[in-house]
């Protein structure tokens, strides 16, 4: 499909209160970008918006899996529960962009985690000004996304069962994808995400006997070529998996063979059996390489989190509730990125989306997990229309376009700065 020109994307026209809801999502997504936190440091941001939830009247609890909040919204009749979830934290990374409100303290929201706050914030904001009359809302604002847990944590702390969640959604804002375009696909969206270290050990010595050596650093580079043969010829070509390594340290002195060298990095995949099989095919591959030239290793692999795989029908309910708010679809968005709402969704039926976000004059927007990334600001209302819309469509199971976000003369986004 062939995306909108995000110049001519239209929103609903916005009475007085959608005004300041917009208004009010910016000012917030400021105020936390500019005071970023890291996985389960997060104790300001969750300050702050169970503050906000609290002031909406609505009950909320806090300490969940550490720094994580959840509110609740109840529409007073029995009917489903749904939980939306926001993820909070900053990452370890000194911003360069120059923004007004850049962050100064070493850390960043540089995958628009601030943003997914600030959506979920406006999406609180957009339900309540016509509550649902049936059904329970939670909102949930999770620390620790960043490979830390974070989703299991709230999780074991009970999130999904006080009230007993019957659906979940989340939205990521992406920037490979433009302005008024949503990403949703059904089955794996989200690779699983694993992380390896190896161990590569030999007697060192004199840098000008190699000979009298076993020499770690050449058993380092050929475990490294070894292990980029796993993708390509141990796995079958119609099984996505990507094997990086990404970090190389030995040696202390220019003469010297050391007695050891380290290397780390990340194993991506979907399928599950391929996920099984990763282990075990990178330890004999690393062993094998080392052993050619009289070096031993030692492997450790650690799962961070699975592949995430939305429920078909839950995709579908977010595809047909993106068109009816004149969104494009696209189903193309598949990634070996990782998310750790897959715990999430592997307990209870629900889906994951992507909010295009690249910027009006940019074919992709700076990429995510850089020093100087950023997203158009105009995604927070998009973000937020497709929450508040989908809590609507389940709590109601109707195929109406959800009242109060649709206004009857739409508008450029250009006038929303």
């Amino acid at each position: 499909m062939t995306p909108p020109d995000p110049q001519n994307v239209m929103v609903p026209a916005l009475s007085p209160d959608l005004e300041s809801i917009r208004s009010r999502a910016r000012l917030l997504r400021r105020r936390i970008h500019e005071n970023p936190e890291a996985a389960f440091e997060e104790f300001e941001t969750s300050r702050l918006v169970a503050e906000r939830m609290r002031e909406r009247g609505l009950p909320v609890r806090t300490g969940l899996g550490k720094t994580g909040v959840a509110a609740l919204l109840d529409g007073g009749r029995p009917g489903p529960t749904l939980l939306l979830r926001a993820d909070m934290d900053a990452l370890p990374l000194t911003e360069t962009t120059g923004l007004p409100f850049a962050s100064r303290n070493g850390k960043m929201h540089a995958c628009g985690h601030d943003g997914h706050v600030a959506a979920l914030d406006a999406a609180a904001d957009l339900l309540l000004l016509d509550p649902p009359h049936r059904g329970r809302v939670v909102f949930c604002f999770q620390p620790g996304e960043e490979g830390a847990g974070g989703a299991r944590s709230m999780i074991a702390d009970g999130v999904l069962d006080s009230p007993r969640a019957d659906r979940v959604f989340g939205i990521h804002l992406w920037n490979a994808l433009p302005l008024g375009t949503i990403g949703i696909a059904p089955g794996p969206m989200m690779a699983a995400v694993d992380e390896f270290h190896i161990e590569v050990m030999g007697p060192g010595g004199h840098a000008a006997s190699p000979h009298e050596t076993r020499d770690t650093v050449l058993a380092a580079a050929q475990v490294v070529l070894a292990l980029q043969t796993l993708v390509s010829r141990r796995i079958s070509p119609l099984e996505p998996a990507v094997v990086s390594v990404t970090t190389i340290q030995g040696g202390s002195a220019f003469n010297v063979i050391p007695n050891r060298v380290l290397l780390s990095g990340t194993c991506r995949s979907f399928d599950r059996l391929t996920a099984e099989r990763l282990p075990g095919l990178l330890e004999s591959a690393a062993t094998a390489a080392a052993a050619t030239v009289g070096c031993t290793v030692a492997t450790t692999y650690r799962r961070t989190n699975g592949a995430l795989v939305n429920d078909p029908r839950e995709a579908e309910r977010c595809a047909d509730v993106a068109r009816r708010l004149g969104l494009a679809v696209s189903p193309a968005c598949r990634t070996m990125g990782g998310e750790d709402f897959c715990e999430f969704l592997d307990r209870v039926p629900g889906s994951f989306a992507f909010v295009g976000s690249a910027p009006p004059d940019q074919a992709f927007g700076s990429l995510h997990h850089a020093s100087d990334f950023d997203f158009d600001e105009r995604a927070l209302d998009i973000a937020a229309d497709l929450l508040a819309a989908f809590a609507r469509d389940v709590l109601s199971a109707s195929s109406d376009v959800p009242a109060g976000l649709h206004e009857s003369s739409p508008v450029s986004l250009r006038v929303s700065s």
